[in-house]
């Protein structure tokens, strides 16, 4: 409640919570004089959408509430603001907020008099309607999401990061809503199928992804870096396009039913951790007692596409295809992917291993990072920093990918792509530290 007043008044900033609180009360307060039964009504139903609908609703911590607090655990938070599920409390607690502005006009013209004209009274008393510009000159730098293009630039990086005809495992709604827009509204690199691990846990999704008709790959739209013979003609992919463009797969992603996937269980018992599973030479080592349906549907994505699609889990995954799936092995990181390789990976011309980012494609992640990726609108400067914490682990991509591949061009002796990767993620840092 009380981030929302005024976060750029700086000391007065905490005057603005105790002053619309107290405006709405009056509003409801004047109600009550002018017409009981309305008064009565509008209590009412401000008492609902208050502490009714908290009540009701029963979210667990918010998650930007007592952030610096150590008892209460993320998994104690909600997994971003709920503010959503309260606009009609915020609609009309405006309602009782214009009842208050009409009250003071009114106190304050009954006030002046005769001192003052019936024509002109009223008007004397309107710059109290000053008050209400306050949440807008008092959040003007800190809301403006004028030239703010991260989200956007964002989609397009990571779906130009994947190579034609590729999927996608994305870990949730801010990694992948993103995406979606980029492909369905603006025709970003729709021949990638998006595979989100959260929604994978419905049937819908699983059977949305086994029936997608996949779009064909068109080299037109597509970053220059993806055409056929990019390799030699420009930049350096670490692998080339083959002569006449990318085969498109003609099977489905799953090769379930859609009957089977239906009767996917919820939860089952995973093997022992001595028994890996095997996708031809992928041995997969699970890492934990259960597996839900999204765990069960990735691992049956591997086993139906290894080979026939690119396999690719977004950074933002984190440690998932690590620590559940045991994969790291296979993982070749590339921007901000990494590429299911279909044999274990070691050190070797053109691939580095990091402590932070694993096998690294030296190439690729140069070409991605340099002459792909739109770093600059993650980098900018903002006044606040980035003032949404929910979503700031996405702008923190750039921050880990620039970052962590800084030390290895310096370790290869390029100091100038060094130098422009840590920039880079300072920048970015900057705004994550807020201002």
């Amino acid at each position: 409640w009380s981030w929302q007043w005024g976060r750029d008044l700086g000391a007065l900033s905490g005057l603005a919570p105790g002053l619309f609180p107290a405006l709405g009360l009056g509003g409801l307060w004047a109600l009550l004089r002018r017409n009981l039964r309305s008064g009565l009504a509008a209590g009412a139903l401000l008492g609902t959408l208050t502490l009714a609908l908290i009540f009701y609703l029963n979210f667990k911590y918010g998650f930007s509430y007592q952030v610096n607090n150590p008892l209460i655990s993320n998994e104690m938070r909600e997994v971003r603001e709920r503010d959503y599920f309260y606009i009609a409390s915020f609609a009309f607690v405006g309602v009782l907020f214009a009842a208050a502005f009409a009250a003071l006009i009114r106190g304050i013209g009954d006030w002046l008099g005769d001192r003052v004209g019936d024509s002109k009274r009223y008007l004397y008393a309107s710059p109290v309607l000053v008050l209400a510009l306050i949440p807008l000159g008092g959040n003007w730098v800190t809301a403006s999401r004028a030239h703010e293009t991260v989200a956007r630039d964002f989609a397009i990086d990571i779906l130009e990061s994947i190579e034609p005809y590729g999927i996608l495992i994305t870990a949730g709604d801010n990694d992948t809503f993103p995406l979606w827009f980029a492909q369905e509204v603006l025709g970003v690199r729709r021949d990638v199928t998006l595979a989100n691990l959260s929604l994978m846990n419905t049937e819908w999704h699983l059977k949305q992804l086994r029936r997608r008709v996949l779009p064909d790959f068109d080299p037109e739209t597509a970053h220059p870096v993806w055409r056929p013979n990019t390799d030699r003609d420009s930049a350096s992919l670490g692998t080339a396009p083959p002569e006449g463009g990318w085969t498109r797969p003609t099977t489905p992603v799953f090769s379930l039913s859609i009957d089977s996937i239906a009767a996917l269980p919820e939860l089952s018992r995973a093997p022992a951790p001595d028994e890996p599973i095997a996708f031809d030479s992928v041995l997969v080592t699970l890492g934990q007692n259960y597996l839900t349906r999204s765990d069960l549907a990735t691992l049956f994505l591997i086993r139906d596409n290894l080979g026939v699609r690119p396999i690719y889990f977004s950074w933002s995954d984190g440690g998932y295809p690590d620590g559940t799936l045991g994969l790291t092995p296979y993982l070749l990181s590339q921007g901000m992917v990494r590429k299911l390789m279909p044999t274990p990976l070691t050190e070797r011309p053109g691939i580095v291993f990091d402590d932070s980012m694993g096998f690294v494609d030296v190439e690729r992640t140069r070409t991605l990072l340099f002459d792909v990726y739109h770093p600059e609108s993650a980098a900018r400067n903002r006044p606040r920093g980035w003032i949404d914490p929910p979503s700031a682990s996405i702008l923190s991509l750039y921050y880990i990918t620039y970052g962590g591949y800084a030390p290895i061009l310096q370790e290869l002796g390029d100091s100038t792509g060094a130098a422009e990767a840590q920039r880079i993620a300072e920048g970015v840092w900057q705004n994550l530290r807020g201002r």
